[in-house]
């Protein structure tokens, strides 16, 4: 009769000890590319961008190509360009941004010199959003220094962007105990 209490609570003991072990997580593996469509400096108006991620995702590179439209009577329109880097926070889902670019910053009406688009320097501040599943959500806002503005004039401007896309992501990782029976 002892010997098969003991046997039952040594059993009994193997299934404790091993519900004890370490939880199998998932990490979602790392970003390698983005494709973002909205509007904004970086999208080039109102365009898309690519974006390149380096350095364990913490810089990026980005190139936006967009169209500006004739809003008000007199202002040129046509194909707008972007490139930039960008220096995130770490984090798997919510991250935080700088960002310098070259971009178009302001549109200047026909007038006696013909209307025209200034580019120049900007800095920007952002959020990022991206889950596992890849949807991409990019926002930001910040300032930029058009070049070639007349004397008396105002080189500031504004710098915004929305925008919402796709990442790519190299495959996930695995940790916990599916890694000892990998082996």
């Amino acid at each position: 009769m002892c010997s098969k209490s003991v046997i039952t609570l040594l059993v009994g003991m193997t299934g404790i000890a091993g519900a004890q072990e370490a939880p199998v997580r998932v990490y979602p593996g790392e970003r390698l590319v983005s494709l973002t469509a909205g509007v904004g400096n970086a999208m080039g108006w109102f365009g898309a961008q690519g974006e390149r991620y380096l350095l364990d995702e913490r810089l990026s590179i980005f190139v936006g190509l967009g169209y500006t439209p004739q809003i008000d009577p007199g202002d040129p329109t046509g194909p707008t360009f972007a490139a930039g880097l960008r220096s995130f926070t770490s984090g798997l889902r919510h991250r935080f941004f700088m960002e310098a670019s070259a971009s178009q910053l302001i549109v200047e009406p026909v007038g006696a010199d013909g209307g025209r688009r200034l580019y120049g320097p900007g800095l920007q501040g952002g959020y990022q959003f991206v889950p596992a599943g890849g949807f991409t959500l990019m926002a930001s806002v910040g300032a930029g220094y058009a070049l070639g503005v007349p004397r008396g004039g105002d080189p500031w401007a504004t710098q915004v962007g929305l925008g919402l896309g796709y990442t790519w992501r190299r495959p996930a990782r695995v940790s916990g105990p599916l890694d000892r029976r990998r082996m």
